[in-house]
């Protein structure tokens, strides 16, 4: 299997320039990525899903997208929970923490927050749907610590409402232009379980997020070793991939997805298994291909996996947007002799190298 993992280091220094556009720096604030390509693939068949959902075909993605390696951890949330909180008590009344914010690792009380005693800061945290939003919409504007950063960009919170008829509002997908958003259904199924390479290059999906149609012994593990079971660190068994490379789609925590679940929006869907699974080896394993649950946005509880646009050679600025401001570097680029926009690789810039950069504006 060949795959792509687009590593960032360094911190962004969170500001802004004009239009809003992040400053250089980190544009992952050092998430790993991995590229799911084979654009066009096709959805589950018979066989290839949870038996007594027999309508769960799901899987197909025709266009290419990246998702995080890992689960966002406690101690990555906590730097968001740390500049959220006084806005999260100002709104809600709430002077205690609650899970549907802090999940059960980071104690809030009275002003006062911090990562819990003895947990380690690279478990996976949990919170609701409402909050994973949150943490996207701050990472998208580049962890600005005002309170509009949180609440719009990627999912509009002014619309976690509910009508006078009992229906509610809840933004049913991401901003076409987000840097950042909850994986869809489809785009975690196919991350987790489409392998191209499957049955001599036709491609397929397992029936387990390991490359295998037989549930990982880790799992086990996790299950049987500690009592009470807590979710491992992050990564903790990193032999056990998808197909892709990607770590913990068992295991770890549930994850939250940006897919209507039914029940109108105020339910989304929910993927993998967490550290209490205990239907190993069964069909009503949540690590089932086509299985999972959901849960109510605003006080389920499921872990944040990132998805993320893949990086255009265009955005010279590396905003994770490709505008007017890649135009300027472009210009300033060229007239500098850098051949970083010697597109076409030739060792000169001239017009091919426009022509090509206009494409890519354009794609």
């Amino acid at each position: 299997m060949q795959w792509q993992t687009i590593t960032s280091s360094g911190v962004l220094a969170a500001g802004l320039i004009a239009d809003g556009a992040i400053a250089q720096g980190d544009p992952d604030f050092g998430f790993e990525f991995v590229t799911i390509g084979d654009v066009g693939n096709r959805n589950t068949i018979d066989g290839e899903h949870a038996p007594f959902y027999a309508n769960a075909y799901v899987g197909a993605v025709d266009y290419e997208f990246r998702i995080a390696t890992l689960e966002v951890t406690v101690g990555q949330y906590f730097e968001f929970a740390q500049v959220y909180h006084p806005y999260y008590t100002a709104n809600t009344g709430n002077v205690l923490g609650h899970d549907a914010f802090t999940g059960g690792d980071i104690c809030l009380a009275w002003g006062d927050i911090s990562i819990c005693d003895g947990v380690s800061p690279d478990r996976p945290i949990y919170m609701s749907w409402e909050y994973a939003a949150r943490f996207v919409n701050w990472l998208h504007n580049g962890k600005v610590n005002e309170e509009w950063a949180f609440e719009t960009g990627v999912y509009d919170t002014s619309t976690f409402t509910q009508n006078p008829d009992e229906t509610w509002n809840h933004q049913a997908t991401h901003d076409p232009e987000a840097r950042f958003w909850l994986p869809t259904r489809d785009e975690w199924t196919k991350a987790a379980y489409w392998d191209p390479e499957k049955d001599n290059g036709q491609g397929g999906y397992w029936l387990f997020p390991n490359g295998s149609d037989i549930e990982s012994l880790p799992i086990i593990e996790k299950n049987a070793r500690l009592d009470p079971p807590i979710p491992f660190d992050v990564g903790s068994f990193p032999d056990v991939t998808s197909p892709w490379g990607i770590f913990d789609m068992a295991g770890g925590e549930k994850e939250w997805t940006e897919t209507v679940a039914g029940g109108g929006t105020r339910t989304r869907h929910l993927l993998g298994s967490d550290h209490f699974h205990i239907e190993v080896g069964d069909i009503f394993s949540d690590d089932y291909v086509g299985n999972g649950g959901s849960g109510l946005v605003f006080f389920g509880i499921g872990a944040i996996r990132l998805a993320s646009p893949v990086p255009s050679l265009a955005d010279l600025n590396e905003d994770g947007h490709v505008n007017y401001f890649d135009i300027s570097a472009f210009i300033s680029r060229f007239a500098e002799g850098d051949l970083v926009v010697d597109f076409d690789g030739d060792g000169d810039l001239d017009i091919d190298d426009v022509l090509m950069f206009l494409e890519l504006m354009n794609n």
